[in-house]
């Protein structure tokens, strides 16, 4: 229980960086804010604080910055002004793009600052230690037991289990020279990786070694410096970004379905739980990767989310005049159904992934 409720404040958490850093440029750029809102839908708390009406809603799943000026009247210039300086739309397109950015770049910055805190205070490595021998394996042929570390593979020391695990899946059917820990004295083996074809990312088939064995879940804190740890970070993030691009890819193309790329606000809620319970360094390490997500989903131009307002920003600059707030409004409505259909398919993909139909049943049969 407390695990879920931290999970919730901490997507909370996002949400609101995100709508400050809207609310903040747009407050720096001259604009006035009418309302701040976090969630959706009926407000729960209210206060006023100037011309500005802070509220928190019921429906967690998001929020909001109402500007001035910002719908409800169209432009009555080319260059999108109307109405008083202090409108939304009395500003450039620069401007009105600088606000649109921020929120997505508030979130990259918790990204960024979560990560490098990670590298710097000690993140956790999973060992190579083994945990559970499957039959009719490798392993199981050369003895190895629960407990057992890895401390080489073909003469290369191994630190992590992803070290090993990337000496073991480029040696199909050949003989590696292992040796093991155990008891307190290393114990020299020779195993031969069982090939598996599989698949790459792009869907090219491929071979791979295996032996047979999984973690212990045993983990090691790792720490680097400070300056070291920024580009260690920059070097994860530029991976999360490419992995993520290339899951949308992978699955808009039909090569892998959506319920294998997608993660919604139940698995979200259901990874953070296990982060919390974890410890301070995967709950942070979680929050980073939650936040660069966010920073990335933003910016799809779907009507509804910033990137679609940063496609009419464009279409603007383009044009020489703004979108019509017609088209704009149908547009937005559109995304909004889609990103609901899309919320609820995601949703019902995680309910079934994390067993949730299955706890359900078993309480309604009690």
């Amino acid at each position: 229980m407390v695990s879920s409720i931290a999970s919730i404040c901490i997507l909370g958490l996002l949400v609101i960086v995100h709508e400050a850093g809207h609310f903040l440029v747009a407050r720096w750029s001259g604009v006035r804010i009418l309302r701040f809102s976090i969630g959706f839908g009926p407000r729960l708390m209210r206060w006023t604080r100037g011309p500005t009406e802070y509220a928190v809603s019921a429906i967690p799943l998001g929020g909001y910055v109402k500007m001035a000026g910002e719908q409800g009247t169209e432009p009555r210039h080319g260059s999108g002004q109307a109405g008083e300086p202090w409108e939304y739309l009395a500003k450039s397109v620069g401007t009105r793009a600088r606000i649109i950015l921020a929120g997505p770049f508030v979130n990259y910055l918790v990204a960024v600052v979560s990560l490098w805190v990670v590298f710097v205070v000690g993140y956790p490595e999973l060992l190579p230690v083994v945990g559970t021998v499957k039959e009719k394996t490798p392993a199981e042929a050369a003895r190895l037991q629960r407990g057992d570390r890895i401390q080489s593979v073909d003469t290369h020391p191994v630190r992590t289990w992803d070290e090993m695990t990337r000496l073991i899946t480029a040696a199909p059917d050949r003989p590696l020279a292992f040796l093991i820990g155990r008891n307190g004295v290393s114990v020299p083996v020779t195993i031969t990786p069982q090939p598996k074809d599989v698949a790459d990312p792009f869907g090219r088939p491929k071979t791979i070694g295996q032996i047979g064995i999984s973690p212990s879940g045993a983990f090691q804190a790792s720490r680097v410096g400070p300056v070291a740890a920024i580009g260690r970070t920059i070097r994860q993030h530029n991976e999360w970004i490419g992995q993520t691009m290339l899951g949308l890819w992978l699955m808009v193309t039909g090569k892998r379905s959506m319920r294998d790329s997608v993660t919604g606000p139940i698995g979200i809620l259901y990874l953070t739980s296990e982060a919390v319970r974890m410890g301070f360094a995967p709950l942070l390490f979680l929050v980073s990767l939650l936040s660069l997500s966010l920073a990335i989903f933003n910016l799809f131009p779907i009507p509804v989310l910033d990137g679609g307002h940063l496609l009419f920003l464009a279409l603007e600059w383009l044009r020489g005049r703004p979108v019509s707030l017609r088209v704009q409004e149908q547009s937005i409505q559109a995304g909004f159904a889609l990103l609901v259909i899309l919320v609820l398919i995601v949703c019902v993909n995680d309910a079934s992934r994390f067993g949730v139909f299955e706890k359900i049943a078993g309480w309604m049969g009690r």
